[in-house]
């Protein structure tokens, strides 16, 4: 699991570049509307754009094959979503499904190896707290500040529910522009919640 887990942090950075390129939907009216689908529901600004499911579906299939390209099985993108505010930020929710129930502690651990790896290449200049937390009563995880020099700068929220999780990630194109939406962050955070029940068992 340890290969797999790093493995979609960095196909997850690279979809993230690729989505400013693709086509999305149009915009809806001023306000906060509500979302909802691969089992999780929340509420974001309704001047947002959404993209395609046609473009999140083509995006999805290149995450899960690039994972079997690498004889992954352990883990893989169930769902899709790409919320879009061009050019300035983004916001992507990636469900993934794990063949063995991740752990918090795990997902921590797998998420600073990462960045160690990628800091060390020049791919992260920095980045700040991850820890654990709840959302609505339910098991989830923050990965603070995330600053990825030219390609921007990021934070991520990750829900977890048995052997499924759901990997919001919000990124600004500069460090300046992340931190204008951080107020949107905040409440489609608190506005998060699964539609199903959610059984650690699973």
């Amino acid at each position: 699991m340890r290969k797999a887990t790093s493995c979609i942090f960095y196909l997850v950075i690279f979809v993230g570049m690729l989505v400013l390129v693709l086509p999305t939907l149009g915009i809806g009216q001023s306000g906060w509307q509500s979302f909802q689908n691969h089992g999780l529901a929340l509420s974001y600004p309704s001047e947002w754009k959404r993209m395609s499911p046609k473009s999140t579906d083509k995006i999805q299939g290149m995450l899960n094959q690039q994972l079997q390209g690498i004889g992954n099985t352990q883990v893989s993108v169930v769902g899709l979503d790409v919320l879009l505010n061009l050019p300035a930020f983004r916001v992507m929710i990636a469900k993934e499904q794990f063949k063995i129930v991740p752990t918090p502690e795990y997902l921590i651990q797998e998420r600073a190896k990462f960045l160690t790896e990628a800091q060390m290449r020049g791919g992260v200049d920095s980045y700040g707290a991850m820890k654990p937390l709840t959302i609505n009563g339910h098991s989830a995880i923050e990965f603070h500040d995330v600053d990825k020099g030219a390609r921007g700068y990021s934070s991520s929220v990750r829900l977890l529910c048995g052997k499924d999780t759901w990997h919001i990630t919000f990124t600004g194109s500069t460090k300046a522009t992340y931190q204008q939406y951080r107020l949107q962050i905040e409440r489609i955070m608190q506005s998060m919640s699964l539609v199903d029940h959610c059984d650690a068992g699973l």
